[in-house]
């Protein structure tokens, strides 16, 4: 993850404190169709904020095109900004040692995504395993999950910087107005985040 991402994800973190989403893959089952060129994918994932179980079902044309589907399915009523983020980059990278000896065809695979949202912002993403199906699948799960966050973020920095403005707290106000123009370029396009900032453009 790029510096910055570091930054905001803290930054995220500290704001949502134990609302914070954080996602973690459980296990799942692939199938894929060659003739048809189709993959389908049932994930089962967990939210450790919540100890809930959910499953992730969604096809595509591979891995990543089906996982990603299904976190649309399952995601984006409640976060419309993920409809509006778009893959620019992915790339897969063997980890072999060299000095042992053997097939080494248990290295260790990297598997790094990017993303890009809808202000033309670059995020990159990676997960390291043995596997390179759970490592693209752990990489989208975390694209999703900080683009959930920065969403939820946005929101509730509207609420402390409206309760701070309420209160004739200008301190308040100041400090959520440049924490909301840092969270927008970490976000994308949504009907939710672009009333905000009518709202916040108006005198």
């Amino acid at each position: 993850m790029i510096r910055d991402q570091q930054r905001m994800l803290g930054l995220m973190k500290e704001l949502l404190g134990d609302s914070y989403l954080h996602l973690e893959v459980v296990g799942y089952d692939l199938h894929e169709d060659f003739g048809r060129g189709e993959t389908q994918i049932a994930c089962k994932i967990t939210d450790t904020s919540k100890d809930e179980v959910a499953m992730i079902e969604g096809r595509g044309v591979g891995v990543i095109d089906a996982f990603f589907h299904g976190l649309l399915q399952r995601l984006s009523a409640d976060y419309p900004s993920l409809e509006t983020i778009s893959l620019d980059k992915f790339v897969v990278n063997a980890r072999i040692n060299r000095k042992t000896r053997g097939s080494h065809t248990d290295a260790e695979a990297e598997v790094i995504i990017g993303m890009r949202n809808s202000y033309g912002n670059h995020f990159e993403f990676s997960h390291v395993s043995r596997s390179v199906s759970r490592s693209a699948i752990e990489a989208t799960l975390e694209a999703a999950e900080y683009f959930v966050n920065a969403e939820r973020a946005f929101v509730e920095s509207y609420k402390a910087l409206k309760s701070g403005r309420d209160e004739g707290r200008h301190d308040l106000e100041k400090r959520y107005t440049a924490l909301m123009a840092e969270l927008v370029r970490n976000t994308s396009y949504s009907k939710v985040i672009e009333q905000i900032r009518e709202e916040m453009s108006r005198p």
